[in-house]
């Protein structure tokens, strides 16, 4: 009954979706890419890296390309197929979710797990993009895996054939998206925490170390792997706007101010946006507020988990699985290509779901609580599907999306640059170059950025993307006799100038 009810649910929340264009980077990925528009040599998807010709390669995730692929033939390049898939996918993790969560808590606790993940506001931006699917897929395996863990520790210890089937969900979750290598540190966390072994620890952890030791060798083959893909790239990608020639500690400092945010976005999160660039988030220079919050609710959290991990053990469980599932974006080892990303907390956000889970289930053994209880995980459910509801049509097309990006976060320049870019393609260069003067206003060092670039393509021949380039940048300055006899250069005489 439950496993339908959240596949309904599922589908109530993203419905409004189903009829969604291909957006963001969707785009580069699935519209344009010509590596996924053919099933006729598989073994391509896991010799070339996810991002490729024409960019930089960057990242490694073969089981997400080839799902990518077989969605395209399948559907003949139709965009719905794509959300349908994210639909099921959504339905099969929070699926997943309940099984763990009912080895852990009440049926009706575990139940309200589930049915707060489905209907979760944050995945909107995992559901809208096909390319997102991975963090789903992940989710699903993940879960399913930790719940099979469980058990198999609650009757003794894992069999070869059982240890052998964990390892295969865990390559194919890694294979799907990097961050699932993150679960060895889950299932410690469960064996911590959840699992009651009276044997000696040193006997206990002979029994285990095949496993482990199993798991982690996966881990280091998808590593290596993903390096020689890359070309000897362990990161695989470029840093953050914000992160760019910061240090450790800097990160850590500028991270501990969005410590706030990420709390924010899994357990409220009534405000949403696609861009979290810069100056909507900075790195930090210093300690200030938002790293005092963001300490304080470190602070309280491993409070909470220390003062639980006895008498409301899954509490603390919870805690740990955010924490884990946030740290290969946490920017403390290495510098990503993001600070913040909706997309990625959603696996943090089952974490979340499984300690909101631990209360209710405090509250339903109090016996005559149990119609509050109840009637306030409802509305909270009917209110997360009402807002997943409205944010899916955010991403109907890219035009929604830019115009709606730069509402949300109106101090990044990077949406507004993006919404320039996207209007100069339809030919409004009016609205093109106010877009691009609230770009500038944000960060002034654009033009000369944009300059810079188009200069390098004038002198490598590339004189239509200079062009362009020289064009935007005279909105800001149109007097600028150098740029002009530039742009004279490229066989364009600027006598069309533009829009002021």
């Amino acid at each position: 009954m439950v496993p339908v009810a959240l596949t309904a649910l599922a589908l109530a929340a993203t419905a409004p979706g189903f009829g969604n264009q291909f957006v963001q980077d969707d785009l580069p990925l699935i519209l344009k890419n010509e590596t996924i528009h053919s099933l006729a040599r598989p073994q391509k998807f896991f010799t070339t890296p996810y991002w490729h010709d024409p960019f930089p390669p960057a990242l490694y995730r073969p089981l997400a390309t080839t799902a990518l692929a077989v969605q395209w033939t399948a559907g003949g390049g139709s965009p719905a197929v794509y959300r349908w898939v994210s639909t099921a996918l959504l339905a099969g993790a929070a699926i997943a979710l309940f099984e763990l969560a009912a080895l852990l808590l009440p049926l009706a606790a575990a139940a309200a797990v589930s049915g707060l993940f489905v209907v979760h506001p944050v995945h909107v931006e995992a559901t809208a993009l096909g390319v997102n699917q991975g963090e789903l897929a992940v989710v699903l395996l993940l879960c399913w895996a930790t719940a099979w863990y469980i058990r198999i520790r609650r009757k003794g210890d894992p069999v070869p054939a059982e240890a052998g089937g964990l390892v295969l969900l865990f390559a194919a979750a890694g294979l799907f998206k990097e961050h699932a290598l993150v679960f060895p540190g889950i299932l410690i966390a469960a064996e911590l925490l959840l699992i009651r072994d009276p044997r000696p620890t040193r006997v206990r952890l002979a029994r285990l170390r095949p496993l482990y030791l199993m798991l982690i060798l996966v881990a280091l083959t998808i590593v290596a792997a993903r390096s020689a893909v890359l070309g000897g790239d362990l990161v695989g990608t470029f840093s953050a706007d914000g992160l760019a020639g910061s240090g450790p500690i800097r990160r850590a400092i500028t991270m501990t101010g969005v410590v706030p945010e990420w709390a924010r976005l899994l357990f409220w999160p009534a405000h949403l946006q696609a861009d979290y660039g810069p100056d909507e988030l900075v790195s930090a220079s210093g300690w200030g507020l938002m790293q005092w919050v963001g300490a304080g609710l470190l602070a309280v959290s491993l409070i909470l988990l220390l003062a639980c991990r006895r008498r409301l053990p899954v509490l603390a469980f919870g805690l740990c699985w955010i924490a884990v599932a946030i740290f290969p974006v946490s920017n403390v080892l290495v510098p990503t290509g993001i600070i913040l990303a909706e997309r990625t907390l959603v696996l943090a956000s089952a974490g979340a779901m499984l300690g909101i889970g631990a209360l209710v289930s405090v509250a339903w053994r109090a016996g005559a609580q149990r119609w509050i209880t109840a009637t306030l995980v409802g509305i909270l459910v009917v209110l997360g599907a009402l807002r997943t509801r409205s944010r899916d049509l955010v991403w109907h097309d890219q035009g929604t999306l830019l115009r709606e990006t730069v509402l949300d976060a109106p101090r990044s320049y990077a949406a507004h640059l993006a919404l320039a870019r996207f209007l100069e393609d339809s030919g409004s260069a009016g609205d093109a170059a106010r877009a691009y003067r609230n770009a500038v206003a944000i960060r002034p060092s654009l033009v000369g950025r944009d300059r810079a670039l188009a200069d390098e393509y004038r002198r490598a021949g590339l004189c239509r993307p200079a062009v362009r380039l020289y064009r935007r940048a005279l909105i800001i300055v149109p007097d600028d006799s150098a740029m002009r006899a530039a742009l004279m250069a490229c066989g364009d005489s600027g006598s069309s100038p533009p829009v002021r």
